[in-house]
């Protein structure tokens, strides 16, 4: 998956208890053919592994733009709207929950692990609260061996419905390294700040392999 200074739409659903084993995977089967028939740059997607937990969201889309042209013609593309209403079905739709940023870090490869977190800033937290916030987050990088690659980025605000205000991404090479970034005191710290500037219930995360679905 592409990604170099890229527009990256990111999107997690919670299933619901109607969404069978054969449900979802007719969801990720139609997921596969938007990234052959729709106009996207690359799309990933998968289903939760849960390795931070049961209050997971079960199911991430991510799909990369070249600009904003590219993005809003995915807007009208009727194969979007085609599986998109398909996963409305399956899914708790008043839960689900959207952003978009800009995207510089590596592209997906089979087999390593994404984890994705979506959360909404308090309304009292200032902008450089939040722009230090996602510095020290992204600074992350450099304390934690076991991250491939982690980015904080705030949301562009283009979402009409589910928008989140802060975005993060972090990839692993093995559940192994997930877990000890989980562990890790300097990570710990950087979720302690960000959970006391957000809105826990509407936080939203998931881990899932990338290319696997």
């Amino acid at each position: 998956m592409s990604g170099r200074g890229r527009i990256r739409r990111v999107v997690l659903w919670r299933w619901a208890d109607r969404a069978t084993d054969a449900a979802r995977l007719r969801v990720k089967e139609g997921l596969a053919y938007i990234s052959y028939a729709s106009p996207v740059d690359a799309v990933d997607f998968g289903e939760d592994i849960g390795i931070s937990g049961e209050s997971n969201y079960g199911l991430a889309l991510l799909r990369d733009h070249l600009d904003r042209q590219s993005w809003d013609s995915y807007n009208l593309d009727p194969h979007h709207y085609r599986v998109g209403d398909h996963i409305d079905e399956l899914t708790h739709e008043e839960l689900t929950a959207r952003a978009d940023y800009l995207y510089s870090g590596p592209p997906s490869v089979r087999g390593r692990i994404r984890h994705i977190a979506l959360h909404c800033w308090r309304p009292d937290i200032a902008q450089s609260q939040k722009d230090e916030t996602c510095r020290l987050l992204t600074g992350l990088r450099a304390e934690c061996n076991s991250l491939v690659w982690l980015v904080a980025a705030q949301d562009l605000g283009w979402a009409a419905t589910g928008r989140a205000d802060i975005v993060v991404e972090a990839h692993f090479l093995a559940e192994s390294g997930v877990r000890e970034f989980f562990e890790h005191p300097a990570q710990r710290d950087a979720a302690a700040l960000l959970s006391s500037l957000t809105i826990p219930e509407r936080t939203a995360q998931l881990q899932h392999y990338m290319m696997r679905g």
